[in-house]
């Protein structure tokens, strides 16, 4: 996921390291020389000069960071889009838009001299139609494309670099308000309880940071020099902890206010007070909170907030609702019962509500049991245990962040809630529990054969878990789709349509969605000469096996019975249907070379291909965030000019990039 590049240095004016976790790095001897720097320099050295040689450096100064820009963001030598587009303007919101552009070149008139309002219209709806939506005004997009109109880009370069910024950097869900929140619940539980007392929500301050990326809060040389760190570091959750570093910064203040909207004006009004001294310890702060912030935030998030495509399911998930930041049992597991995990910035100290019966009968090694249960059967002998606890971990562990452990089990959970709950009240810092409980735990440790890490985990016999069995796990977001909606969804087949057989697998063996119990037995592809390769080991080759050519006038449904295909379509859940066109490709996703992880082949059946794309956690491992499949007549030959194009951008990636 991270960037770096070999002419950037993320080292600060006084050559401190910009350090953070999963942030590109490039030393050099403790000088800075960071391109945002060497920028700087540039527009400072104005002195005696005249107005000619000033516009020249200002010109030369732009140059450089478009170029840096392009380069960080991964667009040089993209194709250009406006080349095969429609040239309709037929939006839902065309007039309005038309309107908005015609103001954004009244308000900056230094831009109307290379760009008209006809060009502007036909990149913003073109936009629009790439991604399948339609224009809103408060989404941000012409101030973020305002801003790029004062550099040198031509349209293709323009379009590339507004089309990366807004789908990797700009959160497109309204979730994201709702993540915010718990993060900041999660670093600062006071500012938060103190916000909420006056139900400030952090939609009514942080909107405009999130949707534009500051770039309408802040003076433009200093948006400029943010976003030139931004992109070096490439983190695409920096956002969050920006604005997280930002209230921190009048918590004083906050504190000390009575009123509702004075304390809103505050908030709004911190970027527009920010000054360049200030970027250095921003940028550290912001390192901090995310060393310090679980890993499952980027790899529960990502697909959510993130991305040209929304997914309906990831947006299902109910962030309001949670009383706390949740993890993985996968993380948890790696930190607190895997040896091999030494180099983490935190430990857990996890405290188990379980009942004493099922911790005895098997538990995490250095867990400590406080029965939630006993909140409402016996609340004087709870809240002395909760007291001599707290104690206990302030003497012996006082920066160990605190992890609950449930049993995995919606009725017994809600006491653990309770338990939550009351600890929130205390305002204790970096709270959070393990989705799933103990069973999803169990489940993980059980599949991998290290039932044996737990402790007191003597009988099979004892443990509740092992008596149920394996874990039918149900997708966290409850994805359920079969295998031909998914190629469907990837590519539009042009001749025979494509059926199964009677499907005689069991419904949890069909495809879906990674759950945060399955997510531990995902094989990472890791220091592989090639992402290209035929798999023989693929999960759905059961399924590829099974595919038949037909004839389109019928199909043969699970229970065997032939179906016309005038029949089929007639259906209720049928909404639309189309027949294809030869020689047409209507493309429906876009993703860059460089997000490929793999590309693999079927021995048995060649014409099937597997595309996984996804980027580099802080890690080291890869996480796929999107699989498409394809049936090609001549997918050989496909996959050999798809690995000549990613070979064509090697010499930039390595000089640029490291994906």
């Amino acid at each position: 996921m991270s960037t770096s590049n070999n002419n950037v240095d993320s080292s600060n004016e006084n050559g401190e390291q910009d350090l953070s976790d999963g942030w590109s790095k490039v030393e050099d001897e403790g000088q800075s020389s960071s391109l945002s720097d060497d920028i700087t320099r540039q527009s400072l050295n104005l002195t005696g000069v005249s107005e000619e040689s000033v516009k020249k450096q200002m010109a030369s100064c732009l140059s450089s960071r478009a170029n840096s820009w392009i380069n960080l963001l991964g667009v040089r030598n993209k194709p250009d889009p406006l080349t095969d587009w429609d040239n309709l303007y037929n939006l839902k919101n065309q007039s309005l838009l038309r309107k908005d552009c015609q103001k954004l070149i009244q308000q900056r008139s230094n831009i109307s001299s290379r760009w008209t309002v006809p060009e502007i219209e036909s990149l913003m709806t073109l936009y629009c139609k790439r991604r399948n939506i339609g224009y809103e005004q408060d989404k941000g997009w012409l101030e973020i494309l305002g801003k790029l109109l004062e550099f040198p880009f031509d349209k293709c370069n323009l379009f590339n670099v507004f089309w990366a910024i807004t789908t990797k950097y700009i959160p497109r869900s309204p979730k994201m308000f709702d993540l915010l929140r718990l993060l900041m619940q999660y670093h600062d539980p006071q500012l938060c309880s103190f916000l909420d007392s006056f139900k400030i929500q952090s939609s009514e301050f942080t909107s405009d940071w999130l949707r534009t990326l500051l770039c309408v809060n802040m003076d433009d040389d200093l948006c400029n020099l943010l976003w030139d760190r931004y992109f070096e570091k490439g983190d695409p959750f920096l956002i969050f902890f920006v604005s997280l570093a930002f209230v921190q910064s009048v918590k004083d203040e906050i504190l000390l206010l009575t009123e509702r909207d004075k304390i809103l004006d505050l908030l709004k009004n911190i970027p527009s007070k920010m000054t360049r001294d200030d970027l250095t310890d921003l940028l550290e702060i912001c390192s901090v909170h995310l060393n310090l912030t679980p890993i499952s935030v980027r790899e529960d998030f990502h697909c959510m907030l993130f991305g040209s495509n929304l997914l309906d399911e990831c947006s299902e998930q109910p962030l309001n609702r949670l009383i706390c930041l949740s993890i993985s049992a996968q993380e948890l597991y790696k930190r607190a019962i895997d040896p091999k995990i030494t180099n983490s910035n935190f430990s857990y100290f996890i405290i188990d509500t379980r009942p004493q019966k099922s911790f005895n009968a098997g538990s995490i090694s250095g867990a400590f049991n406080l029965n939630a249960e006993t909140i409402v059967e016996d609340p004087e002998k709870f809240g002395f245990a909760m007291s001599s606890l707290l104690k206990f971990k302030s003497e012996t562990c006082p920066k160990d962040h605190i992890c609950f452990i449930g049993s995995g089990h919606e009725e017994e959970d809600q006491f653990m809630f309770m338990a939550i709950s009351r600890f929130l009240h205390q305002n204790l810092e970096h709270i959070s529990y393990a989705e799933g409980g103990y069973r999803a735990l169990h489940s993980i440790l059980s599949e991998t054969g290290n039932l044996q890490k737990l402790s007191n985990h003597f009988t099979k016999n004892d443990c509740i878990e092992c008596k149920k069995g394996p874990l039918t796990v149900q997708p966290k977001n409850e994805w359920k789709k079969s295998f031909l909606s998914i190629l469907k969804k990837s590519v539009q087949i042009k001749q025979p349509k494509i059926i199964t057989k009677e499907n005689k697998s069991s419904e949890k063996d069909s495809l879906k969605h990674v759950s945060t119990v399955e997510r531990f037995g995902n094989k990472r592809y890791r220091n592989v000469q090639s992402v290209f390769s035929i798999n023989e080991e693929e999960s759905l080759s059961s399924d590829v096996d099974e595919l038949q050519i037909s004839s389109p006038q019928e199909a043969k449904p699970k229970g065997g019975e032939k179906l016309r295909w005038n029949e089929i379509i007639k259906k209720a859940e049928i909404i639309e249907h189309f027949e294809g066109e030869e020689g047409i490709v209507y493309s429906s996703m876009r993703h860059p070379l460089a997000s490929i992880i793999r590309v693999t082949s079927k021995k048995r059946f060649p014409e099937f291909l597997t595309f996984k794309f996804g980027y580099e956690l802080p890690t080291g491992e890869s996480h796929i965030s999107n699989v498409h499949y394809f049936i090609l007549p001549k997918a050989g030959d496909f996959a050999k000019a798809v690995k000549m194009a990613i070979l064509g951008l090697k010499p930039m990636a390595l000089d640029e990039t490291e994906t």
